[in-house]
């Protein structure tokens, strides 16, 4: 599966050169052109990477930022800009971005800083850790560190999207789309792996549950 990636640049021009580059790189981009727009996509929807610019109308990138960080926005962010002053940078550093970018810019460093980003993503993203539960999504298994239980292929894949979106709520038809792509009826089916992912995480004790009817979170109790 391509990598999706959330570009927020103001620039239409650049915007489509950037988004351009990126398809024929086979990524999956999103495209914006403010930052209230991105922060909103966020909530939406999960994406590999964000890649922002700092100037642009509406709400800044620095403030999106912001508050995708205060959201609990864990997705790797490459801010952009016109300027070149090293507190511009810091800013946006301090703010919870991973990496900035100073326009005018090479496509090769902005593709391998992409890969960069994306390559530590991955490895971070083969193990989580939510309550007491740790799930590894590599060998599809969650675990209270006394007892491992086995996930199939579908559960495996809905516990990876709700872990990885814990911070706002996943419809059966988010899920239903990620996981069954062939289908086009997801209500049932997505209620079914939900319940027998409830049966697992309740067989480990666990500490976190599926909250929800038709749209789901993953939370902790008490």
């Amino acid at each position: 599966m391509n990598k999706k990636i959330l570009l927020s640049e103001d620039e239409k021009d650049l915007a489509k050169a950037i988004s351009t580059i990126l398809k024929y790189s086979e990524y999956d981009v999103t495209v914006v052109y403010n930052g209230k727009d991105a922060l909103n996509k966020t909530r939406e929807d999960s994406f590999d990477l964000i890649i922002m610019d700092v100037m642009m109308p509406v709400m800044n990138g620095i403030d999106a930022l912001k508050e995708m960080r205060r959201n609990g926005l864990k997705t790797p962010i490459i801010m952009l800009t016109a300027k070149s002053q090293i507190n511009d940078k810091v800013e946006g550093l301090d703010s919870g971005a991973n990496d900035y970018i100073t326009k005018p810019f090479e496509t090769k460093e902005l593709l391998a800083r992409i890969r960069a980003l994306t390559r530590v993503d991955d490895i971070n993203k083969m193990s989580f850790e939510v309550g007491n539960i740790i799930f590894n999504s590599e060998s599809s298994e969650i675990s209270n560190n006394k007892t491992t239980l086995c996930l199939n292929n579908e559960e495996s894949k809905i516990m990876q999207i709700l872990v990885k979106n814990q911070e706002r709520t996943i419809s059966q038809n988010e899920i239903g789309k990620k996981v069954w792509p062939e289908k086009s009826e997801y209500d049932e089916v997505v209620d079914m792996y939900i319940s027998y992912l409830q049966e697992k995480l309740g067989a480990l004790d666990a500490n976190i549950k599926i909250t929800g009817e038709g749209e789901y979170k993953l939370e902790k109790i008490g």
